[in-house]
């Protein structure tokens, strides 16, 4: 199968690539008219009694403090692991995400290996208006914060002796985040170029195809000829 094979059958067969070329300027318009993506990472810091963010020694490395937020994440989690991907400082929309929440420690490892050596915990927000971000986030800060109130009057800590949980500051930021130019137009290439080779493809299998049905029947009716 030669080049100029393919470009006969595909213009002898035209539209089987017209119909996906259409498919991919549909799917570019789509992405046009999409109104990008709100996200947001909020991180919340547990510390010892009467500490700050800012304090030296707020006890958030304390391998205690840790297990302690580990403990929270859980039962915010409803003890469902949260999922995690190759790299846990890139966004959560880089996994595909449009629409979703997830709650974990922060993790300074990767893939193959979790490294917790911070007791805080990551709340990322994913969603197509700012409304439902702002209050998914609100939501879970005030879940968490809460978690972490009750599990220890669960174990009578007095009010003067409990792990204080604190939103840091600058991290409830809420950033929009739409497609370049540039990245849209190298989308709409590789679409393009997609497109025609499956086009490429369909058209030689159809021509294939509807070729050998015409020798089939014109072999038919020369054995039916007296």
């Amino acid at each position: 199968m030669t080049i100029r094979h393919i470009v006969t059958a595909m213009l002898r067969r035209w539209y089987a690539p017209l119909a996906l070329l259409l498919c991919a300027v549909l799917a570019t318009a789509l992405m046009l008219h999409d109104g990008g993506t709100y996200s947001t990472r909020t991180v919340i810091s547990f510390m010892r009694p009467s500490t700050t963010t800012l304090s030296p020694s707020n006890g958030t490395n304390d391998s205690n403090i840790i297990a302690f937020a580990a403990a929270v994440t859980a039962q915010v989690n409803n003890g469902r692991a949260a999922a995690r991907y190759s790299m846990d400082d890139a966004p959560f929309y880089g996994a595909g995400i449009r629409e979703g929440v997830l709650v974990d420690l922060a993790d300074s490892g990767n893939q193959w290996a979790a490294t917790i050596d911070k007791a805080e915990i990551e709340v990322q927000v994913v969603g197509r208006t700012l409304d439902w971000v702002e209050s998914r986030q609100q939501q879970l800060i005030d879940k968490i914060v809460s978690t972490a109130e009750s599990q220890q009057a669960q174990l009578s800590v007095t009010d003067d002796g409990r792990i204080t949980a604190s939103v840091v500051p600058l991290t409830t930021q809420i950033e929009h985040v739409t497609p370049s130019r540039s990245a849209l137009v190298t989308a709409f290439a590789a679409m393009l170029a997609v497109a025609l080779l499956i086009g490429a493809w369909a058209s030689v299998g159809i021509d294939r195809m509807l070729t050998a049905r015409h020798d089939r029947a014109s072999d038919s009716a020369k054995g039916q000829t007296p």
